[in-house]
């Protein structure tokens, strides 16, 4: 449900008249979603001014390094994975659409979480949201062709389910913080 609803948005956007030559629509990709065993798709709309926005979706699996320093890894051996990632962004793209530069974004992560304690034999899934900043820089490999590294910093909260297995306590930071790259096609 959520791909067709993506697709339609992205179609609709991409069908749309343009109201200025600067202004663009790009599909992107985080890089590091696919590292990661997952895959990802971004929909951009950038106005000449700067001003862009974008949602997104996913999915990824965390490697051990970023679950194995929890206190109760080695009884549990946690397995942590995105199963459905949702992302918007609002901000400011300085120099505007099919530029080089930064940009600066508020941005709001929604994700559902399925945890496994594999050598406790349970799982479970729970559901965080993230608000915050993120931050990146557009460099562009033709006229349409960028790559777009970013980072981002999030308050988080869990807001549905419980990231325990029995009674192993998976601890979910009030701090997220991210970085990928993102590579897409501007129109």
């Amino acid at each position: 449900m959520r791909s067709s609803i993506l697709v339609v948005l992205l179609v609709s956007i991409l069908a749309a008249p343009r109201a200025h030559a600067e202004d663009s629509v790009a599909v992107e990709a985080d890089a590091a979603a696919y590292a990661l065993g997952g895959y990802s798709l971004v929909v951009r709309a950038t106005r000449a001014s700067g001003l862009e926005f974008a949602v997104g979706t996913g999915r990824y699996r965390l490697p051990h390094l970023f679950v194995g320093g929890q206190a109760s890894d080695a009884a549990a051996g946690w397995r942590a994975t995105s199963e459905a990632i949702q992302v918007g962004r609002v901000g400011y793209r300085w120099g505007g659409a099919h530029r080089d530069g930064p940009a600066l974004d508020a941005i709001a992560i929604n994700q559902l979480w399925h945890l496994e304690a594999t050598r406790a034999g349970g799982d479970t899934r729970y559901k965080t949201l993230g608000v915050g900043i993120s931050a990146g820089y557009y460099v562009h490999l033709g006229p349409h062709a960028y790559v777009y590294p970013t980072a981002s910093l999030t308050i988080e909260s869990v807001y549905g389910g419980t990231p325990a297995v029995r009674e192993l306590e998976f601890h979910v930071s009030r701090l997220g913080y991210a970085g990928s790259v993102h590579v897409g096609w501007e129109l």
